[in-house]
């Protein structure tokens, strides 16, 4: 089992994201592109593709089309780069990935590993560029970290007949990374005549280590920190955990309270539920894994687990899982199972993500 990070690969860079259209910024103006309504989402999908299929021109085009329908966009852009950098076309290739750290891209550190640029790295203009970035982060000093108190968001549905005499198990769903409380709130929509009241909160981080801080698209670990950040950083997200708890139990009455985690946030869930077994009844996690048990980053041990045997668990995971593999999951299930925790298993027939009539199952499995 591993500790969840971004994943940001030496070919392509792939994020779950919002794909809302935002404000123009100031990067240069796309070539004999009309602007005409599109479908961004199609776009990009039809990019990666040709990208995948080494089909860098085609791939190039379609970065184009929906770059100029958002030119804020800092992954559309950085791949724009990749596509022109594998072309040999160092001079676009200069031209976008300086408009993708102008947007916020923020890792310095795996552009230069990224062997998508290794054909135009010598290039004289791309070099210069390069200098120029550098340059850049200089002048934008060291990113440190400080813990500090603030006002955390969560969302929060209620039965449609909600009675605020009558007593509700709590649902507290926690989204995947590039997710946030929104988008995660209205899975509720698909629950069948729901009895229960489900809050969202939000992981505390922007990714804008690594993209551009325009984008409301959150994480629950700190992403690129130094390890020190990291494992002060993975604590605090309990309490804010607890703490929407508490708030929820102030405000409504509350019997059983289970997390729901997705991914990133399921990793997180599990780890949450086991060390707190006596507040939490259980979890049912989507698309996820348990973290090393003991490892140098990992806020999990053993003991964690002996006395988090209370715990119900209930684990589901899409076979065409390609973020996670299903074998990360069943691995999960046999692991657990000889620990000796009460544990519900489901396969679907799915990708990454949370399916409908499993959520339906898992939340009437809660009720129990």
């Amino acid at each position: 089992m591993k500790r969840i990070e971004i994943i940001l690969s030496s070919l392509i860079i792939v994020v779950m994201v919002n794909l809302s259209v935002l404000s123009c910024s100031s990067g240069p103006v796309i070539k004999g592109v009309s602007f005409k309504k599109a479908d961004v989402f199609q776009l990009r999908k039809q990019a990666g593709k040709a990208y995948l299929n080494k089909d860098y021109k085609q791939a190039a085009h379609y970065y184009e089309q929906a770059l100029s329908h958002n030119q804020d966009d800092v992954i559309i852009a950085y791949n724009l780069a990749c596509s022109y950098a594998l072309q040999g076309d160092a001079e676009n290739a200069a031209i976008y990935v300086a408009q993708a750290f102008g947007n916020g891209f923020r890792n310095l550190k795996h552009f230069h590993k990224d062997t998508d640029f290794d054909p135009v790295r010598n290039n004289p203009g791309f070099k210069k560029t390069v200098r120029d970035i550098e340059d850049k982060f200089k002048s934008i000093g060291s990113l440190k970290y400080v813990e500090a108190k603030s006002l955390q968001p969560y969302r929060i549905r209620l039965p449609e007949n909600y009675d605020p005499k009558k007593s509700y198990p709590l649902l507290v769903g926690m989204h995947g990374m590039g997710g946030n409380a929104d988008g995660f709130i209205s899975i509720y929509d698909n629950l069948e005549k729901p009895q229960i009241i489900y809050v969202t909160p939000e992981g505390q981080y922007p990714l804008s280590n690594n993209i551009g801080p325009n984008w409301h698209t959150r994480s629950w670990g700190i992403t690129g920190a130094e390890k020190q950040y990291v494992k002060q950083a993975d604590p605090l997200i309990a309490d804010y955990i607890l703490n929407t708890i508490s708030q929820v139990a102030l405000d409504h009455n509350i019997s059983d309270t289970y997390l729901m985690g997705f991914s990133q946030g399921a990793v997180y869930a599990y780890t949450i539920g086991l060390q707190n077994s006596d507040q939490i009844k259980g979890v049912i996690g989507f698309s996820g894994y348990l973290m090393d048990v003991g490892s140098e980053l990992s806020i999990l041990s053993q003991s964690d687990l002996e006395q988090g045997k209370d715990l119900r668990l209930y684990i589901a995971h899409g076979i065409d899982d390609a973020a996670i593999s299903i074998e990360e999951a069943r691995k999960l299930k046999t692991f657990l199972e000889d620990q000796g925790f009460d544990l519900t298993y489901q396969e679907f027939k799915g990708r990454h993500g949370v399916k409908i009539d499993i959520f339906n199952d898992a939340v009437k499995w809660m009720q129990i």
